[in-house]
């Protein structure tokens, strides 16, 4: 039997995201198990002089005090509070950081929204849900929100391919 205690929501704190919330919180209430929603912050950008960062350590933490408050903004807004939901922030590249956290809260299933990006918008920007689904030793849900799967898929695109119009 499969028991779900401890599962993990990337967020970037966008729409889409909340579709991955949603899931978890059905799942976490089911299982009775513990949320975490992360926060990943792209880390400052190096200068090429002397390789300096771009921004103090103040800025950075102000940075993570104001994600910190997005997500628990996000948390009240969407999670019973019967739910046990810790929020963390981290820096750094998006995947590498959810694989990072999943691997050391030996968390049992990472719930995250795909955006749908294709053609050469996915090729340059990558997928953070693509290489976390395909590197991940953790199982990993990808959600597509609804908003993007009626944008990607039409009925009149279905009619059409079939030649049903």
């Amino acid at each position: 039997m499969i028991t779900l205690k401890r599962i993990l929501v990337p967020t970037d704190l966008s729409e889409h995201s909340l579709a991955a919330l949603e899931y978890a919180v059905s799942f976490g209430m089911l299982y009775n198990a513990r949320l975490f929603m992360l926060f990943v912050a792209d880390p400052p950008p190096v200068l090429p002089v002397r390789n300096l960062r771009a921004s103090p350590a103040t800025d950075r933490t102000g940075a993570a005090d104001e994600h910190l408050q997005a997500l628990r903004s996000l948390m009240d807004e969407h999670v019973p509070p019967a739910l046990p939901c810790t929020p963390v922030v981290r820096t750094g590249l998006p995947a590498d950081e959810i694989r990072r956290f999943a691997v050391k809260e030996q968390i049992d299933l990472v719930v995250m929204a795909t955006h749908g990006r294709t053609g050469l918008r996915h090729i340059v920007m990558g997928s953070v849900a693509e290489t976390v689904v395909r590197s991940s030793t953790v199982p990993v849900l990808t959600i597509k929100p609804s908003q993007l799967r009626e944008s990607v898929i039409r009925h009149e695109d279905i009619e059409n391919e079939l030649h049903l119009r």
